[in-house]
């Protein structure tokens, strides 16, 4: 076991992640970074920051987009939903699968955490590690992850646990039944076994 304490997030209070209006979640280390990518106000319909706040986009005087003013608390059903969704329809943009949190605040830990290592944008987060047939070795990102594990047929074996500590079993997911290399691997988490409690 690894004994490196969990990394902090860089961006904490910084960062942003956006449910677009196609759906899809997207994540962005800052507020220039975030208005750089949208073109028109209704294009992000939530805008939510690591509290749960949410936001949207909005016009200033000058017609130039900017962010509006706190609106208030994410709705918790609503955004276990629209992950939900977003995870059906596009199952290779969200490969960390994770057991979600019962609550809002951890719901939104683990959501920022995994869409920063699904798209690789902390490097500084810290390392992967894996124990394959027994044999521990680290990894940068998750694409490198990725690359050392194509075309393992055994990856029941395999134990992949990313930089905040959680663990998952890779599997792999063709999209073509007569090509087997055409697919992508995800990542379920390994639920933690609590001891029973003593009396």
């Amino acid at each position: 076991m690894d004994a490196t304490p969990p990394p902090q997030p860089s961006g904490a209070g910084r960062d942003f992640v956006v449910v677009e209006d196609s759906g899809e979640f997207s994540y962005y280390r800052s507020r220039e970074d975030l208005l750089a990518d949208f073109e028109y106000v209704g294009e992000a319909p939530c805008i939510m920051d690591r509290s749960a706040t949410t936001y949207r986009l909005e016009l200033d005087e000058n017609r130039h987009l900017r962010m509006g003013p706190p609106l208030g608390s994410v709705e918790f059903h609503w955004l276990r939903q629209a992950l939900a969704d977003a995870r059906d329809v596009h199952p290779e943009e969200h490969r960390l699968q994770r057991v979600d949190a019962a609550g809002l605040a951890g719901f939104v830990t683990g959501l920022f955490e995994t869409l920063q290592l699904e798209r690789g944008t902390e490097a500084e987060l810290g390392l992967w590690s894996l124990d394959i047939d027994g044999l521990a070795t680290r990894r940068n990102a998750l694409a490198d992850v990725d690359r050392l594990l194509a075309g393992n047929h055994r990856l029941e074996t395999v134990l992949v646990t990313d930089p905040f500590g959680h663990q998952y079993r890779p599997v792999w997911h063709p999209k073509h039944r007569h090509l087997g290399h055409a697919g992508f691997l995800s990542y379920v988490e390994v639920p933690v076994r609590r001891r029973p409690r003593r009396g």
